[in-house]
């Protein structure tokens, strides 16, 4: 998708928007997409959190002065409407070829005045909402990995060794963490800053599904 920034034909953005629940790792996907394409973008990628998460998620206005700050250009410190931030980000943003990520999107309405216009530039969004209403986007709706995935992605951060040699504790792990990347990580790199071993005994056998559960909880699917 974001190769069809080559194609001088283009009047719009290309626009792929990721959409999964919080911790299936949308956020890392999009940044290694533009890692991967950084190619594409000679003047760069611009990273914005639009905070849907929070109580009170980034205004439009302070969105597109922060982008302007990070396209090298400082907003006239006085008040300014959202009317005149948006034409002078256009104006700016227009000379460049750049991939933008609108991470923690909240809906379209926020996104539309911030997607670059024409063909040259690119956005990655990402949302727990899957925003159907968002004009020439493709989709990609991101699960839960599966069991050995996830089993796999505990391996690389706790170790080879660990999950292979207590297949049913790996199991029970990433079980409880909802086979959420982002949980998994997290339970894998507690057991790794404990330096505690796999074959701990009876003595630590409640503390697994404990810290699977804290991390689970974390990403927001414990109840």
């Amino acid at each position: 998708m974001l190769g069809e920034v080559r194609d001088p034909r283009r009047t719009a953005p290309p626009i792929g928007v990721i959409s999964g629940r919080s911790g299936t790792g949308k956020t890392a996907l999009a940044v290694h997409v533009a890692h991967r394409t950084a190619g594409l973008f000679p003047d760069g990628r611009l990273f914005m959190d639009l905070r849907a998460s929070d109580s009170a998620p980034v205004r439009t206005a302070d969105a597109l002065a922060r982008l302007l700050r990070a396209l090298g250009v400082d907003p006239d410190p006085s008040p300014r409407d959202e009317e005149d931030l948006l034409g002078l980000y256009r104006t700016h943003i227009a000379r460049r070829r750049v991939l933008l990520i609108l991470d923690n999107a909240v809906n379209e309405a926020l996104l539309r005045p911030l997607l670059p216009p024409g063909g040259g530039s690119a956005a990655l969004v990402t949302s727990r909402r899957r925003l159907v209403a968002l004009e020439g986007a493709a989709h990609l709706d991101l699960d839960v990995p599966s069991l050995a995935e996830s089993l796999d992605l505990l391996a690389r951060v706790a170790g080879p060794d660990r999950p292979t040699d207590e297949p049913a504790r790996a199991a029970e792990i990433v079980t409880l963490c909802g086979r959420l990347p982002l949980a998994v990580r997290i339970a894998g790199a507690e057991f790794v800053e404990a330096a505690a071993t796999w074959r701990c005994g009876p003595a630590c056998g409640s503390a697994t599904p404990s810290s699977a559960r804290r991390s689970s909880a974390r990403c927001g699917a414990w109840p």
